[in-house]
């Protein structure tokens, strides 16, 4: 999941900053800065709507992302099906999966362009619909061609999506709610991928595989009309609106090309930038993209396991995938936890702790990842009971989610608010496209290296990236002092972009 490209131009964040001061000074009375809301208690602001409202908005938007990825693993269900239809190979047929998940990579470059410009409402009416159009493609295809091509599309335009999510909680909730609101709406995109072998395992046993895509399309479906009732919470969009009423004059715009490019600037070319030349985020981003794409992979391995050591029907070996699902769950119960008894506290205190405080639920969980793969490894046989390897998912789940919270928050504590977007969409890109190697080579290695090694081969690898919420402790203070992202050099720029809209 992306973390939201389009909220890093958060105007509270750029009121801080000198550069944003300097410039306001330079526009009087003309500047954007002086649309802000009329007090702490501005009803018009989304943090003071009623707190059912901010809710419902959050669960809205949670279940978009859900069914996102929910399209990404219930195709997996009817994978078999396809091959044999079309005349492929398994690995061709897997190849639909991971080119919807590329697509999930490449979409958010054109959400933050659209959020930006329009808000983050007209991005949920936009893409899911178009989505939705690509999905009916793929149970309507004649070929394996129509299928790939179809696959990509619909996880392209879903994408947005999952890139500007992030955006509406962080406009919703004040810093003493926001890890709680974040913890619940983060576990919808991991639990999508996690419910989609669930009902697409027994909806293969009674219905043609198609039926998977009329299935996602019905929940999407349902979202769409949820869209239809949420209100826009973007506040540069917010305040313009609010000029306009009251007959205030706004800055100039800057020219649509040079107000693209400098979107582009944050959501694509310094992405790369920082995973070539910032070793926090190409350390993080690493380490959870391997995670990640051991999840994908999962979606072939466990069917394998499950059918050839238990003989599980369809249905039942996507009933395993539970496992994973209670570690999600007891995962964002430890992050709230820490976050109310240990994070909240400490926003209180004179002087903040420094971003590596946050990193404990990084240690937990990458003590966890280990365990439950070699639990996997190692109890995956007839001698054992098979609930001993489903409950090995459990910890896995815990790690899963507790690295990504550590992500995005140790980003968001370490660099200026549009910096963080630019790492989290380079963590995001490097997931998905992470992601859709795993699942066309796992069935390969799971039967050349046998379940107990090749599974021993992603806990070794496990074990290797385990010191780096520990490093990170250490040298993390020395590794952002040397940053040449953390200089607020660019604010100047940002402002730019938020008085293009």
């Amino acid at each position: 999941m992306s973390s939201g490209a389009s909220s890093h131009t958060d105007l509270n964040n750029l009121e801080s900053s000198g550069a944003y001061r300097e410039k306001s000074e330079l526009h009087k009375p003309t500047e954007f800065v002086e649309l802000d809301w009329d007090g702490p208690d501005d009803p018009e602001n989304p943090k003071n709507w009623p707190l059912w409202r901010r809710w419902y908005i959050t669960f809205v938007v949670a279940l978009m992302c859900l069914v996102v990825t929910f399209g990404s693993s219930i195709y997996v269900a009817g994978a078999d099906y396809i091959a044999f239809e079309f005349g492929v190979s398994r690995t061709v047929a897997f190849i639909g999966l991971s080119l919807y998940l590329i697509g999930l990579a490449c979409g958010p470059t054109i959400a933050a362009p659209i959020s930006e410009t329009l808000g983050r409402s007209p991005v949920y009416f936009i893409s899911i619909p178009i989505s939705m159009l690509f999905t009916a493609g793929v149970g309507k295809a004649q070929n394996i061609g129509t299928v790939l091509v179809c696959r990509f599309f619909a996880g392209f335009f879903a994408s947005p999506v999952l890139a500007v999510a992030a955006g509406t909680i962080q406009d919703l909730w004040n810093p003493d709610m926001i890890g709680v609101a974040m913890g619940g709406f983060c576990l919808a995109p991991f639990a999508g991928p996690v419910f989609g072998p669930v009902i697409g395992g027994f909806l293969i046993e009674k219905k043609p595989w198609n039926w998977t895509m009329w299935v996602l399309l019905m929940f999407a479906g349902v979202t769409v009309l949820l869209i239809a009732t949420l209100s826009e919470t973007y506040k540069p969009i917010l305040l313009k609106r609010r000029a306009k009423k009251r007959g205030l004059p706004l800055p100039p715009k800057l020219p649509t090309g040079q107000a693209l490019k400098l979107v582009v600037m944050v959501t694509l070319q310094r992405p790369f930038a920082m995973l070539l030349l910032e070793p926090i985020v190409l350390a993080l981003s690493l380490y959870m993209s391997f995670v990640f794409a051991v999840l994908f992979g999962f979606f072939e391995a466990f069917p394998y396991v499950f059918t050839s050591v238990y003989g599980f029907s369809p249905g039942d070996t996507g009933l395993t995938f539970l496992g994973i699902g209670a570690g999600l769950l007891i995962g964002t119960a430890i992050f709230i936890f820490l976050d109310r008894t240990k994070y909240v506290p400490a926003m209180r205190l004179p002087v903040p702790p420094p971003p590596e405080s946050r990193l404990l639920p990084a240690k937990i969980g990458a003590v966890a990842l280990p365990i439950g793969l070699f639990w996997l490894a190692w109890t995956a046989r007839k001698s054992v009971h098979w609930i001993v390897p489903v409950l090995s998912g459990v910890p896995f789940g815990m790690a899963l989610i507790l690295l990504f919270f550590t992500v995005a928050t140790y980003f968001a504590l370490c660099y200026p608010a549009m910096v963080t977007a630019s790492a989290l969409a380079a963590n995001n890109m490097l997931r998905y496209l992470m992601a859709a190697g795993f699942p066309l080579f796992t069935i390969q290695m799971y039967e050349k290296l046998g379940i107990d090694w090749a599974t021993s081969f992603y806990a070794f690898v496990a074990l290797a990236l385990l010191p780096v919420p520990w490093a990170l402790s250490r040298y993390g203070a020395r590794l952002r002092a040397g940053s040449r992202f953390i200089a607020h050099k660019d604010e100047v720029t940002e402002l730019e972009i938020m008085e293009s809209i």
